[in-house]
């Protein structure tokens, strides 16, 4: 077995471990093409973050100011010591559809964010909720300070 060979099955294994897949598991998660891209020839995916910065705030219940930012592992986690102290269900659920794009952007082996920007779902005190923000995702590589 090569090093090249060696070390994409170290990774498989890792990611065995992570998800306490059975080899029955891993062996169908395998099965699909776009997972073996993901694990074997998407180095991107293990090596990027994505923060998500407040650029506007407007009666933000949460105290969201504009420039806090949100950090997220590969895996798709909050990294909680480098979030606000308060962390908003509403602003975190908009996270999701920008994860996806992230994901897809390293997949295809790039770090630009296509529709990059998103409000949390509180729609304002002029239309019946309390505040709202709008965030922008960032790719940054893993452990990188973030910097507009």
């Amino acid at each position: 077995m090569s090093e090249k060979e060696k070390s994409t099955e170290k990774r498989w294994r890792k990611y065995q471990e992570l998800t306490g897949y059975t080899d029955e598991e891993l062996a169908v998660f395998r099965s699909f093409p776009q997972n073996v891209k993901a694990i074997e020839a998407s180095p991107l995916m293990a090596n990027y973050e994505v923060v998500f910065e407040v650029i506007e705030s407007a009666n933000c219940i949460a105290e969201y100011k504009v420039g806090d930012t949100f950090r997220v592992d590969p895996f798709g986690f909050l990294i909680k010591d480098q979030c606000p102290p308060k962390l908003c269900t509403g602003a975190i659920f908009a996270f999701k559809p920008l994860i996806g794009y992230a994901w897809q952007a390293f997949f295809d082996g790039s770090t630009q964010i296509f529709h990059n920007t998103i409000k949390c779902p509180d729609v304002g005190v002029h239309c019946g909720g309390t505040g709202e923000i709008t965030m922008r995702a960032h790719a940054v590589p893993r452990g990188q300070e973030f910097k507009k």
